[in-house]
Protein backbone atom coordinates (compact mmCIF):
# COMPACT_ATOMS: atom_id res chain seq x y z
CA UNK A 1 0.00 0.00 0.00
CA UNK A 2 2.89 2.33 0.97
CA UNK A 3 4.65 1.74 -2.27
CA UNK A 4 1.41 2.57 -3.98
CA UNK A 5 1.00 5.76 -2.56
CA UNK A 6 4.38 6.74 -3.37
CA UNK A 7 3.67 5.74 -6.40
CA UNK A 8 1.18 8.07 -7.20
CA UNK A 9 3.12 11.04 -5.23
CA UNK A 10 5.30 10.43 -7.99
CA UNK A 11 2.71 10.68 -10.91
CA UNK A 12 1.16 13.85 -9.15
CA UNK A 13 4.87 15.39 -9.17
CA UNK A 14 5.33 14.83 -12.70
CA UNK A 15 1.80 16.36 -13.74
CA UNK A 16 3.05 19.30 -11.77
CA UNK A 17 6.82 19.94 -13.18
CA UNK A 18 7.00 22.47 -16.09
CA UNK A 19 4.63 21.72 -18.67
CA UNK A 20 6.24 22.42 -22.18
CA UNK A 21 4.90 25.50 -24.08
CA UNK A 22 1.78 25.80 -26.89
CA UNK A 23 2.66 24.59 -30.17
CA UNK A 24 3.61 28.24 -31.88
CA UNK A 25 4.43 30.48 -28.83
CA UNK A 26 7.43 32.30 -28.48
CA UNK A 27 10.20 31.36 -26.28
CA UNK A 28 13.49 32.35 -25.16
CA UNK A 29 15.11 35.18 -26.90
CA UNK A 30 11.89 35.29 -29.28
CA UNK A 31 9.93 36.11 -26.52
CA UNK A 32 11.80 38.74 -25.01
CA UNK A 33 12.07 40.73 -28.12
CA UNK A 34 8.19 41.01 -28.56
CA UNK A 35 8.03 41.36 -24.92
CA UNK A 36 10.25 44.63 -25.41
CA UNK A 37 8.56 45.94 -28.22
CA UNK A 38 5.23 46.05 -26.63
CA UNK A 39 6.51 48.26 -23.68
CA UNK A 40 8.17 50.21 -26.22
CA UNK A 41 4.99 50.53 -27.79
CA UNK A 42 2.50 50.31 -24.80
CA UNK A 43 5.11 52.97 -23.32
CA UNK A 44 3.87 56.05 -26.02
CA UNK A 45 0.77 55.83 -23.98
CA UNK A 46 2.58 57.94 -21.38
CA UNK A 47 4.08 60.38 -24.08
CA UNK A 48 2.89 63.99 -22.37
CA UNK A 49 0.16 66.04 -24.38
CA UNK A 50 0.31 68.83 -25.76
CA UNK A 51 -1.65 71.51 -28.05
CA UNK A 52 -1.39 70.62 -31.97
CA UNK A 53 -2.29 71.23 -35.47
CA UNK A 54 -2.02 69.20 -38.50
CA UNK A 55 -2.54 69.97 -42.12
CA UNK A 56 -3.58 66.94 -43.76
CA UNK A 57 -4.39 65.86 -47.58
CA UNK A 58 -6.50 63.20 -47.93
CA UNK A 59 -7.51 61.30 -51.07
CA UNK A 60 -10.05 58.53 -51.10
CA UNK A 61 -12.29 56.46 -53.62
CA UNK A 62 -11.51 53.84 -56.15
CA UNK A 63 -9.33 52.92 -58.74
CA UNK A 64 -9.79 55.38 -61.38
CA UNK A 65 -12.36 57.59 -59.20
CA UNK A 66 -10.27 59.24 -56.38
CA UNK A 67 -11.52 62.57 -54.86
CA UNK A 68 -9.13 64.96 -52.64
CA UNK A 69 -9.90 67.18 -49.96
CA UNK A 70 -7.56 68.76 -47.55
CA UNK A 71 -8.18 68.85 -43.55
CA UNK A 72 -7.13 70.97 -40.79
CA UNK A 73 -6.88 69.20 -37.12
CA UNK A 74 -6.33 70.94 -33.77
CA UNK A 75 -7.04 69.92 -30.02
CA UNK A 76 -4.90 70.55 -26.63
CA UNK A 77 -4.48 66.94 -26.19
CA UNK A 78 -7.50 66.22 -24.40
CA UNK A 79 -11.09 64.40 -25.84
CA UNK A 80 -12.34 67.67 -27.33
CA UNK A 81 -11.11 67.47 -31.02
CA UNK A 82 -11.60 70.08 -33.81
CA UNK A 83 -11.26 69.27 -37.59
CA UNK A 84 -12.25 70.97 -40.83
CA UNK A 85 -12.55 69.65 -43.81
CA UNK A 86 -12.30 71.45 -47.30
CA UNK A 87 -12.44 70.97 -51.16
CA UNK A 88 -11.26 73.32 -53.83
CA UNK A 89 -9.48 76.46 -52.71
CA UNK A 90 -10.11 76.46 -49.15
CA UNK A 91 -13.66 75.88 -49.54
CA UNK A 92 -14.93 74.52 -46.15
CA UNK A 93 -17.21 71.45 -45.92
CA UNK A 94 -17.64 70.36 -43.18
CA UNK A 95 -16.89 71.35 -39.58
CA UNK A 96 -16.01 69.05 -37.27
CA UNK A 97 -16.58 68.48 -33.53
CA UNK A 98 -15.65 65.42 -31.22
CA UNK A 99 -15.71 65.17 -27.49
CA UNK A 100 -15.69 62.05 -26.42
CA UNK A 101 -18.61 59.86 -28.14
CA UNK A 102 -20.26 63.29 -28.47
CA UNK A 103 -19.43 63.92 -32.46
CA UNK A 104 -21.09 67.01 -34.43
CA UNK A 105 -20.46 67.95 -37.89
CA UNK A 106 -21.58 71.28 -39.56
CA UNK A 107 -21.99 71.63 -43.36
CA UNK A 108 -21.84 75.15 -44.53
CA UNK A 109 -23.01 74.96 -47.60
CA UNK A 110 -26.07 73.09 -46.72
CA UNK A 111 -26.42 74.82 -43.59
CA UNK A 112 -26.81 71.96 -42.05
CA UNK A 113 -25.87 69.73 -39.11
CA UNK A 114 -25.35 66.45 -37.86
CA UNK A 115 -24.75 64.63 -34.76
CA UNK A 116 -23.93 61.13 -34.00
CA UNK A 117 -23.74 59.81 -30.14
CA UNK A 118 -22.11 56.49 -29.30
CA UNK A 119 -19.10 54.30 -29.34
CA UNK A 120 -19.36 53.41 -33.58
CA UNK A 121 -17.13 55.41 -35.74
CA UNK A 122 -18.31 58.04 -37.95
CA UNK A 123 -15.31 59.69 -39.33
CA UNK A 124 -15.91 57.66 -42.32
CA UNK A 125 -19.88 58.77 -43.10
CA UNK A 126 -18.03 62.38 -43.54
CA UNK A 127 -15.48 61.36 -45.96
CA UNK A 128 -12.21 61.28 -43.45
CA UNK A 129 -11.00 57.78 -44.88
CA UNK A 130 -10.01 55.74 -41.44
CA UNK A 131 -11.72 53.31 -39.85
CA UNK A 132 -12.05 54.58 -36.87
CA UNK A 133 -12.93 57.44 -35.07
CA UNK A 134 -11.34 61.11 -34.43
CA UNK A 135 -9.66 60.37 -31.16
CA UNK A 136 -8.21 57.15 -32.28
CA UNK A 137 -6.44 59.14 -35.51
CA UNK A 138 -5.65 61.87 -33.21
CA UNK A 139 -3.60 59.69 -30.85
CA UNK A 140 -1.67 57.87 -33.76
CA UNK A 141 -0.92 61.01 -35.55
CA UNK A 142 0.88 62.32 -32.66
CA UNK A 143 2.69 59.49 -31.43
CA UNK A 144 0.52 57.95 -28.56
CA UNK A 145 -0.31 54.69 -30.66
CA UNK A 146 -1.30 52.25 -27.48
CA UNK A 147 -4.41 54.82 -27.46
CA UNK A 148 -4.89 54.19 -31.07
CA UNK A 149 -5.05 50.37 -31.09
CA UNK A 150 -5.31 49.34 -27.44
CA UNK A 151 -2.85 48.21 -25.22
CA UNK A 152 -3.41 44.26 -24.81
CA UNK A 153 -2.67 41.88 -27.06
CA UNK A 154 -3.80 37.57 -27.27
CA UNK A 155 -0.43 36.06 -28.91
CA UNK A 156 2.73 37.75 -30.85
CA UNK A 157 4.82 36.48 -33.39
CA UNK A 158 8.39 37.58 -35.21
CA UNK A 159 7.94 37.65 -38.89
CA UNK A 160 10.64 36.76 -41.61
CA UNK A 161 11.46 40.26 -42.40
CA UNK A 162 11.89 41.10 -38.62
CA UNK A 163 8.74 43.08 -37.71
CA UNK A 164 6.62 41.76 -35.02
CA UNK A 165 2.87 40.58 -35.19
CA UNK A 166 0.34 40.94 -32.53
CA UNK A 167 -3.27 39.85 -32.32
CA UNK A 168 -4.84 42.73 -30.99
CA UNK A 169 -7.66 42.76 -28.16
CA UNK A 170 -10.60 44.80 -27.48
CA UNK A 171 -11.29 47.54 -30.10
CA UNK A 172 -10.35 47.89 -32.93
CA UNK A 173 -8.70 44.62 -32.54
CA UNK A 174 -6.93 42.83 -35.39
CA UNK A 175 -3.43 42.30 -36.48
CA UNK A 176 -0.69 45.19 -35.67
CA UNK A 177 2.95 44.70 -36.97
CA UNK A 178 5.64 46.60 -34.87
CA UNK A 179 8.68 47.56 -36.11
CA UNK A 180 12.28 47.18 -34.07
CA UNK A 181 11.35 50.33 -32.08
CA UNK A 182 7.74 49.53 -30.88
CA UNK A 183 6.20 52.16 -33.65
CA UNK A 184 3.26 50.43 -35.87
CA UNK A 185 4.13 50.17 -39.46
CA UNK A 186 0.84 48.02 -40.30
CA UNK A 187 -2.27 47.21 -38.75
CA UNK A 188 -5.10 45.51 -40.34
CA UNK A 189 -9.11 44.42 -39.12
CA UNK A 190 -9.63 40.89 -38.38
CA UNK A 191 -12.05 40.23 -41.36
CA UNK A 192 -9.73 39.04 -44.09
CA UNK A 193 -11.52 41.59 -46.46
CA UNK A 194 -12.06 44.64 -44.16
CA UNK A 195 -9.12 47.43 -44.03
CA UNK A 196 -5.48 47.37 -44.16
CA UNK A 197 -3.12 49.91 -43.29
CA UNK A 198 0.35 51.07 -43.72
CA UNK A 199 2.10 53.51 -41.73
CA UNK A 200 5.27 55.41 -43.05
CA UNK A 201 6.83 57.69 -40.72
CA UNK A 202 8.27 61.39 -41.15
CA UNK A 203 12.48 61.86 -39.95
CA UNK A 204 11.84 64.24 -36.81
CA UNK A 205 12.67 63.54 -33.70
CA UNK A 206 11.06 61.37 -32.58
CA UNK A 207 9.47 60.28 -35.88
CA UNK A 208 5.71 60.25 -36.39
CA UNK A 209 3.62 58.99 -38.82
CA UNK A 210 3.41 61.22 -42.28
CA UNK A 211 1.40 59.09 -44.46
CA UNK A 212 -1.02 56.75 -44.02
CA UNK A 213 -2.18 54.06 -47.02
CA UNK A 214 -5.24 52.32 -46.44
CA UNK A 215 -7.10 49.85 -48.34
CA UNK A 216 -9.99 47.80 -48.28
CA UNK A 217 -11.45 44.25 -49.62
CA UNK A 218 -14.47 46.61 -51.51
CA UNK A 219 -11.65 48.06 -53.57
CA UNK A 220 -12.33 51.12 -51.70
CA UNK A 221 -8.26 52.89 -51.26
CA UNK A 222 -7.24 56.22 -49.29
CA UNK A 223 -3.83 58.37 -48.86
CA UNK A 224 -3.62 60.42 -45.94
CA UNK A 225 -0.46 62.97 -45.64
CA UNK A 226 0.53 64.90 -42.88
CA UNK A 227 1.82 68.54 -44.88
CA UNK A 228 2.55 70.26 -41.83
CA UNK A 229 2.42 69.86 -37.86
CA UNK A 230 2.51 72.96 -35.53
CA UNK A 231 3.02 73.13 -32.19
CA UNK A 232 1.04 76.26 -30.54
CA UNK A 233 2.84 77.95 -27.23
CA UNK A 234 -0.39 77.88 -25.41
CA UNK A 235 -3.55 75.92 -25.65
CA UNK A 236 -6.11 76.75 -27.88
CA UNK A 237 -9.08 78.57 -26.00
CA UNK A 238 -12.15 77.44 -25.35
CA UNK A 239 -13.51 79.77 -28.34
CA UNK A 240 -11.32 78.15 -30.70
CA UNK A 241 -12.28 74.48 -29.93
CA UNK A 242 -16.39 74.92 -30.06
CA UNK A 243 -18.08 74.25 -32.81
CA UNK A 244 -20.80 76.92 -32.63
CA UNK A 245 -23.74 76.62 -35.33
CA UNK A 246 -25.70 78.98 -37.01
CA UNK A 247 -29.18 80.24 -35.84
CA UNK A 248 -31.52 78.18 -37.84
CA UNK A 249 -29.39 75.57 -38.84
CA UNK A 250 -31.24 72.22 -38.87
CA UNK A 251 -29.53 69.21 -36.40
CA UNK A 252 -29.87 65.99 -38.28
CA UNK A 253 -29.17 62.36 -37.34
CA UNK A 254 -25.70 61.73 -39.00
CA UNK A 255 -27.41 58.81 -40.58
CA UNK A 256 -28.35 61.45 -43.29
CA UNK A 257 -25.24 62.91 -44.02
CA UNK A 258 -24.01 60.80 -46.63
CA UNK A 259 -27.16 61.17 -48.47
CA UNK A 260 -26.87 65.28 -48.99
CA UNK A 261 -22.78 64.94 -49.44
CA UNK A 262 -22.31 61.76 -52.08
Amino acid sequence: MKKLVLFCMALLLCACAKQPPLPGAPEGEDASILARRWQAYTDTGAVAKAPYRLQMSLRFGEEGNTRRVTALLWGNGGRELRLDVMAGVGTVVAKILEDGQHFLVYAPLENKAYFHQGAASPLLRVGVPVPFGLSRLTALLTGHYSAAFGDSHAGSSLLPDGLARYALEGTPGGRLDLDAAGRPVAWRETAADGWRMEIVYDDGPPPLPRRLNLTHGSGKRALLLVKEREHPGTPFTPEQMRLTLPEGAPLLPLSQYRAHNS
